[in-house]
């Protein structure tokens, strides 16, 4: 059997690409043969669309565009590095609608894969709902999010758009609660079920198999910031100061993150490298779902800030494990040190929804679970 599957794997995200792997590596065990569709369009890009992009940049700002196009050309490398490497991608990179209408209809069946593919944000996201497959062939969803949109509910425009996609697959599970709740009110797709991140489907030990050797050789504290929070810096090097720690910065979008003091800075490091920095990591910091997933996965404390709305995706996966506290709402919250996680009990828990994943996956492949 064979499976094709659309997801964020370009998006220019650490998370974005370790979910790709994970999600190919958790069907493989189903299917014969797993296939990426390399889909580089709308705001999932990190390919072709780029020049387009910068030059949009330039027009509007063109000192910004041009301090901004270094690193730019680095995510390419190290995502398109690892894609090719890690991925079984298709032959032909998709970009636009009229792409897709010479897509080759050859798989037993095809994937929505995770992360936020059905972000309303992205306006150019209508592929990840599988239009260009036609009605009648098998489709399922794995673990899609509705992302940090910053509404609990889609527009009636937005409903409309999609929903006559949604009746066409045959089973739905989504990442958080909030995308029940949308299939459900909205939709009208009852059947739907929830599941963690393709990230933490697979085991502690895959990821360990895969990551580097760590390169720092002592305790430290990780800081992986993507949103532009100022307080959750100071929070980091207050935090070093009360565990005589150094901090370690996870620089993976700005040459600009690199201007903070008093800590080293690692800029766009090889993806696998990020496994290692977390595992070995005594806390991370962090603003990102997959930063605070992975840290759970692997054991390693983590410590959430985030001033703006997420969509539900760092606190509701928190719930899931039994550890909400981690999400701080103050930055002087350093007695969060003081409430250690219990990584027995999220050992279970993750275990427990490691078996619901292959359950939902057995289904849709007709395997006995």
């Amino acid at each position: 059997m064979k499976v094709s599957v659309i997801t964020m794997h370009n998006y220019p995200n650490y998370g974005s690409v370790l979910q790709a792997l994970a999600t190919q590596e958790k069907l493989g065990e189903y299917a014969d043969e797993v296939e990426i569709i390399d889909y580089s369009g709308g705001d999932s890009t990190v390919g072709r669309n780029m020049i387009k992009y910068m030059s949009i940049g330039f027009g509007a700002n063109p000192v910004k565009a041009f301090v901004k196009l270094p690193v730019r050309l680095r995510q390419r490398t190290v995502y398109d590095g690892f894609a090719r490497r890690y991925l079984n991608l298709t032959a032909r990179r998709y970009t636009t609608d009229k792409d897709f209408t010479e897509f080759a209809i050859e798989s037993d069946i095809y994937c929505t894969g995770s992360d936020q593919v059905w972000n309303p944000f992205f306006d150019e996201n209508m592929p990840f709902f599988l239009n260009f497959i036609p009605a009648g062939k098998r489709k399922f969803a794995y673990a899609v999010s509705f992302g940090n949109y910053m509404e609990e509910r889609l527009s009636p425009v937005q409903a409309d758009r999609v929903k006559k996609y949604v009746d066409q697959y045959e089973n739905i599970s989504v990442r958080e609660e909030r995308g029940l709740k949308i299939l459900q009110e909205q939709l009208g797709y009852t059947d739907a079920v929830q599941l963690v991140d393709p990230t933490l489907a697979v085991t502690p030990e895959f990821w360990r198999n895969l990551a580097p050797k760590s390169r720092i050789d002592r305790d430290y504290i990780l800081l992986y910031k993507l949103g532009k929070e100022k307080p959750f810096e100071s929070f980091a090097k207050g935090l070093s100061g009360r565990t005589s720690l150094p901090v370690v910065r996870f620089c993976s979008q700005s040459f600009g993150q690199l201007a903070d003091r008093g800590c080293r800075k690692i800029l766009l490091p090889p993806v696998l490298d990020f496994i290692s920095l977390i595992d070995n990591a005594k806390y991370i910091v962090t603003d990102s779902f997959h930063g605070a997933a992975l840290a759970m996965l692997l054991n390693t404390e983590p410590i959430v800030y985030r001033e703006e709305y997420d969509g539900d995706r760092i606190s509701g996966f928190l719930r899931l494990v039994g550890h909400e506290y981690r999400y701080i709402k103050d930055c002087d919250d350093f007695g969060v040190i003081d409430r250690p996680t219990d990584f027995d009990h999220v050992n279970v828990v993750l275990a427990r929804e490691r078996e619901r994943v292959a359950s939902f996956l057995g289904k849709v492949f007709g395997h006995a679970v």
